[in-house]
């Protein structure tokens, strides 16, 4: 088992290797309007932030989101196959205007679909929205609190992760990344330390 102050920080190295700060400039040009051509000049700004390839690798993993998606897929779905049989019927409709009519059995199977295409066109739609208003009343809240017990359930992950990604050491000259309390140790590369973080965590919260 390593020494435990052997090595450096993950995280030391990853605050030394990374700047954040802010930049402005000046920019101009030529436009044409109404009133002839003008000359603009404006100024820009923004936020930048650099990392070495190193501190890249070594930097904390993400921490988990609120999916909303999640909240919301059946709404969104439902709206999308309204939108996707709205917009069907309009071209089926569209497509019997242009079309030279048609007659015998081939006419009536085009009437018939026409027909069936207004219909659904009209129905479905509507069905949509009116389910997507029933969901969003009284279906939301399940899947709401579904997704709130994941994400509290990730917090509590998180926790546990970064305490034990403080305690991590990089070693140059193996290129390993080691944990000083359980004398693990990967390559150090992103997706082993990752793999690592997560494995270490599953042990902590079993305990």
């Amino acid at each position: 088992m390593r020494n435990a102050k052997e090595g450096v920080a993950l995280a030391a190295i990853v605050a030394k290797e990374t700047t954040e700060g802010k930049w402005s400039g000046t920019g101009g040009g030529l436009g044409f309007g109404t009133g002839g051509l003008g000359l603009f000049v404006g100024g820009m700004s923004g936020t930048k932030r650099e990392q070495s390839q190193r501190a890249k690798e070594f930097e904390a993993p993400p921490k988990a989101s609120f999916n909303w998606l999640y909240v919301f897929a059946p709404l969104i779905l439902l709206l999308v196959v309204a939108a996707m049989f709205g917009f069907a019927s309009s071209f089926v409709q569209f497509t019997a205007d242009v079309q030279p009519a048609a007659t015998g059995t081939l006419g009536r199977a085009q009437e018939g679909l026409g027909q069936m295409a207004s219909v659904l066109g009209q129905f479905v739609p509507l069905l949509c929205i009116v389910g997507a208003a029933l969901w969003f009343i009284f279906g939301r809240s399940r899947r709401e609190d579904e997704e709130n017990a994941r994400f509290k359930a990730a917090e509590a992950a998180d926790r546990i992760k970064e305490g034990i990604y403080y305690r991590l050491r990089y070693v140059e000259d193996d290129h390993v990344v080691f944990d000083p309390k359980t004398g693990r140790e990967v390559p150090a590369e992103r997706n082993h330390i990752l793999s690592l973080l997560n494995e270490l965590a599953s042990s902590e919260q079993a305990e």
